[in-house]
Formats: structure tokens, sequence, C-alpha cells
């Protein structure tokens, strides 16, 4: 049985001191319905620097240029994303705020291999980081050295990093990288020493260790390895990778683990094999919001568990849940709140810096499925900063609303904001056009600042705030909660050399045994915990003879 390294160390690290950094793919804005997110949806207390991803290079000039200027840039009655990401900083002064440049293998080696396209790159780079107040910048390299690269491209991305690291020094900027925590990748990309030496922080992409590219199924993320893995799987896990970076020669103060916020999905060739290694030729069908083949958000997962009957699988020798649903055979490998707590806790127990986390976008930022907004991330800062595992009650009645008779106001000329009657919601009027924005759960629009604020630093006398009544809509929202105690629920003691799972008086909630830690879960959806298959299940699947559904 595999020992999970939750070690509960009394690392001598302040909130200060740690990092958690999220990216946002900017892109995410033209999904549809509630998968559309928006720069002011970001919670700017979320966490310590935020990555915007990305700026792109040009095939004709070399220079970093915004992946789309309409939506990035305020030029040409644009939407201002750029000046409205880091005007994040006027809510939560402490607040870093990154530009990631790159996103093409094959154009960062051209720029990289050749010093004045390297030049060229880097002071434009510079300048979109100072011209739109960015903090620092991230360089997303997919990866050195593979077939869109030459094997030189190791050595090259030092020199473009050690240029990079020139320059914003001078300028008082940040740099980070995103890698790889593959072996196979390490060792053609990456010169570890020198790369931990030239940057502020080296974000561990700890994720797409196994994909659609295999026939079979595994988890994209797994902390550790799988027991029945042989050959190069045996080192696709995080453990092995963040083991082989530290081995290398990097500065674990520099190392900040990176969780995935979606899955990875395939079609399975029958419902009789619905483990791992099971056959799976095809990638999973596409979401409703992210509309890729083989992967899904986890607003998207989340939503599809609780509208359909899907069976959640917790391994005992894993860390991280896998899911399969018998109408279209998808089967995805993803992290819920408790595998993100884990590895927050393992980050910790590693000595690392913080976590890093892709994407914002695609975690329940609304809450609408979990009953926490952002839940993930937040689980996978707890786990880091040592606080208790917690997991919200999920709303059981979706809001009962009636169509709102939105008002459009009337815009002139210019780029500018206008407020709401709804105090979470506000205009901005671009060339004459009126587009509506709304804030974070929690936060209300703040005029003065023209960004997305708490309550107590706005006036909201003039508007009505989240949940009451307004004269144009009406919203009734049903939520049942349940509170535990240890005393109507007292934790079992557990083996400390054994992970298992232990009953709850409640049909819905299980005790996990995790090296000597109770770790309390809970089904959602509906589902309650079915003992002797080790999973949550539909209602009419599972005994609750023994156990209670209040």
């Amino acid at each position: 049985m595999l020992t999970v390294a939750v070690v509960l160390l009394g690392l001598s690290l302040r909130l200060s001191e740690t990092v958690t950094v999220c990216y946002l793919g900017s892109w995410a804005v033209w999904r549809p319905d509630a998968g559309k997110y928006d720069v002011d949806q970001i919670d700017p207390f979320l966490c310590t620097h935020v990555i915007y991803s990305y700026a792109q290079i040009s095939e004709t000039t070399w220079e970093a240029i915004p992946l789309e200027p309409y939506y990035d840039l305020c030029e040409n009655w644009g939407l201002c994303a750029y000046d409205r990401f880091t005007g994040l900083k006027k809510v939560n002064p402490e607040l870093k705020t990154l530009l990631s440049v790159g996103g093409s293998a094959r154009l960062m080696s051209q720029v990289s291999a050749d010093p004045l396209k390297r030049e060229i790159f880097i002071s434009s780079a510079v300048s979109l980081a100072k011209n739109y107040s960015f903090d620092g910048l991230d360089t997303d390299w997919m990866y050195p050295g593979d077939e869109n690269g030459i094997p030189e491209d190791k050595e090259n991305y030092i020199l473009l990093l050690t240029e990079f690291r020139e320059v914003l020094t001078k300028e008082g900027l940040l740099l980070t990288a995103a890698v790889s925590l593959q072996k196979t990748i390490i060792d053609k990309a990456y010169d570890i020493p020198a790369m931990s030496a030239v940057t502020d922080l080296l974000l561990l992409r700890g994720y797409n260790f196994h994909g659609t590219w295999s026939t079979y199924t595994h988890h994209h993320a797994p902390l550790y390895g799988h027991p029945g893995d042989t050959g190069n799987n045996v080192y696709l896990n995080i453990n092995y990778g963040l083991e082989y970076w530290v081995s290398g020669g990097a500065d674990k103060s520099k190392l900040v683990l990176g969780l995935g916020t979606y899955g990875i999905c395939w079609t399975l060739d029958s419902m009789d094999d619905t483990g791992y290694f099971a056959s799976a030729p095809q990638a999973g069908d596409p979401g409703p919001y992210t509309s890729s083949l083989g992967i899904l958000g986890y607003n998207e997962i989340c939503e599809m568990q609780r509208d359909s009957e899907w069976t959640v699988v917790l391994d005992p020798d894993m860390n991280e849940p896998y899911a399969f649903y018998q109408g279209n055979k998808i089967w995805c490998g993803y992290e819920d709140a408790l595998s993100m707590w884990v590895k927050g806790q393992y980050a910790r127990s590693q000595g690392l810096a913080g976590t890093m986390v892709w994407s914002l976008e695609t975690d329940d930022f609304s809450g609408s499925c979990t009953g926490r907004s952002y839940n993930l991330i937040r689980s996978m800062d707890e786990g880091f900063q040592n606080l208790p595992f917690s997991t919200p009650v999920p709303p059981t009645v979706a809001p009962e609303t009636t169509p709102e008779a939105v008002v459009t106001p009337a815009c002139s000329e210019g780029s500018y904001y206008l407020e709401d009657i709804q105090c979470d919601r506000y205009w901005h009027c671009v060339n004459g056009n009126a587009i509506p924005g709304k804030c974070s759960p929690g936060l209300v629009w703040d005029t003065a600042v023209e960004s997305c604020s708490w309550p107590d630093n706005v006036d909201t006398s003039h508007c009505v705030m989240p949940g009451e009544d307004t004269t144009t809509t009406t919203t009734t929202t049903t939520t049942t909660t349940t509170e535990l105690t240890t005393s109507s629920a007292p934790q079992p003691e557990c083996d400390k050399e054994m992970n298992y799972f232990v009953i709850h008086p409640l049909c819905n909630k299980y005790w996990w045994c995790l090296s000597g830690e109770a770790v309390l879960g809970t089904c959602h959806g509906g589902l309650v915990w079915a003992p002797n298959s080790r999973v949550c299940l539909p209602v009419a699947q599972g005994s609750t003879e023994d156990c209670s559904m209040a």
C-alpha cells in the first residue's frame, strides 16, 4: 500500500513569504454561457501572483505582441484587458501581475538562437510589461528541444533567460518560467542550475503526464506513480519530477508546484473495464465551455456530475479521483478539492515556495456547483497553509430566476465605466457600445478605482446588493446546510502505515485515512458513499441502511 506524504511539517513559512500563482487563459472571455470568464471576475485576493496568458511572437518582426489586440488593448476601441488586469492592484496593492510571453515552441526556438532576434523580443516584451504596469514576465515555452525546435534549444534558452534577467533586474521586474516535471523533457530542455539561478520562480507543471496520445486511461496529474506503472510511466508523477529537479541542482525556495483545474478524458472501449489502464483509443467528448476533445474544465466536470449519474472512484493507492459516465463512456482523471488540498500539503512538506494553478477560468469560479467560489484553488492554498480540509455544502437546488429586464445605458464615444443598479455589476462604454460586466462573488463595483472591490470599501447605498430584490429581477435560492461536529461524528484513529476508508454516520460522507490523518470527504450531487466499492454512487445503487440521509 502506498504511503501518501501528507506530512505536516512546522515550516517557518509566513503567509507573506509564500506564493499562490494563478494563470488566466485570456481566451476564456469568448466562451459561452457560464463558461465565460473576463478579467473583472478575478478575485484580487485569491492569489499572490496572477499571470496573463499570453503575448505571442510576431513572425515578421520578432517582437512580443498582444495575442488579441481588440481584447487585450484599449487602442481602436478595444476592451482594455491588460489595463483591467493590472488594475486589480488598485484593490489589492500586494498583488503581483505578470505577462506570459512566447507560446510557440517553433518561434521561441528561432528567437533564442539568434542574438538580434533575442534583443528585439526581449526589448518589446519588457516594453509591454512597463507600458501596461505588469510586475514582470513569465516565459511560456513548451518545450525546448522538442520536434519543433533544435538540440541547441537547451543552451539557447539559458541565453534568452539570462538576457531577460539583466534587463528586468534594471527595471525592477520579476522573471518566472513554467517548466515540465517529466524526466525525458527535463533532460532535453533544461539546464537546471542555470535556470534556477536566473529566474525568480520556477513554476513546475504538475500535470499532463498522461494524455489521449496514449490509448489507455491514466491520471494526468498523479502525485505518486500507480502500482501498475512500468517502463517510462514510472517517471511520470509529481514526486519523481520534483525530486529530479532538486537532485539536478534546483533551489527549492524558487520552486512552485503547479496543479491543474481540469481533467484529461478518454472514451472507453467497454464499460466492463473502467479502471486504470483500461482500453480507450479515443479522446473524450468536448465540454460545452472548453470545446476541446479530451479535456474538460473542472467547472464542466462538476456540473456534469451534478446533473448526471457519474461514478466517482477514489483509488486508495492514488491521491486523485477519476470518474466515468455510462452515457457516452467518458473516463476522466481530474483534481477535486481533497486532492488539491493533499498536494498543497505535499508542496509544504517539501519546503517549496508555494503552489501554482492552471487555470482560474476552469475552476468552479462562481461557486455555483461546489458552494464556494474557486473551491479547488482555495483548497490547494489551504493545504499549503496547513489549514484543515473543508468541504463546502453545494447548492441543492439551482437558483430560480425570472428573466431580467436588462436596461442598457446610452454610451457616448470614448472608453469609460458606468454603474449598474446591482452593486456587483457595471457597464464598460467603448465607442458608444455598452458592454456588461460582473464582479467575482463577494465583490462589488467601485467606480472610484474602476475595479471590483470589497463592499466595506465601497459606498453601496445607491445600488442593490447581491441577493436582494430589485424591480427588474427576483431570485430565490434554496441551500441546505449540514453542520458536522466532532461530537456527532468523531474522527477515527487512523493507522499511519496504511491508506484506507472509514464509513461515516452520514450517507454522503466518509473518512479517508491518509498516513495517520483522518480526512473528511463528501459525495456531492445527491450521491452517497458506497463502502464496499469505495465510490460515490446514486442512492438507488448505494446502501443507506446503516447511515443517515439527514
